[in-house]
């Protein structure tokens, strides 16, 4: 996937609304004028708490893991991969999904963001 990511901390929900409404905005005034749009996704989380509950050491293994192979066959051959038990693995898979991190291809899994192309933004 092209464009950024970006992670923002400790925004209230009318901050995030503005902003998207400003991003909107700027996108259409560029391609009104012809100007490519710069990709970018941004994935919010309510404060610092959230986001470490989230983005916990064994996850960012995972998604280093699948983004320095591409692709991975399977949860189960991650799990393998990584030294952890097949549940844990699941469930972290299954949360990184919901978040936009990890596509499925059948069972394969790929990254679903560039892991190089991050901003971490805070409030």
């Amino acid at each position: 996937m092209a464009g950024k990511l970006v992670f923002r901390i400790g925004l209230g929900l009318d901050d995030i609304d503005r902003e998207i409404v400003a991003n909107v905005d700027a996108a259409v005034a560029a391609a009104g004028r012809g100007e490519r749009i710069e990709t970018r996704r941004t994935i919010s989380f309510e404060n610092w708490a959230t986001f470490f509950r989230a983005m916990t050491p064994n996850r960012i293994a995972i998604l280093e893991h699948v983004a320095a192979h591409n692709k991975v066959a399977s949860t189960r051959a991650l799990s393998v991969a990584v030294g952890r038990d097949y549940s844990g693995v699941h469930a972290d898979v299954a949360e990184l999904v919901k978040l936009g991190f990890l596509e499925r291809d059948g069972n394969a899994l790929r990254c679903a963001i560039e892991p190089d192309v991050a901003e971490l933004a805070a409030a």
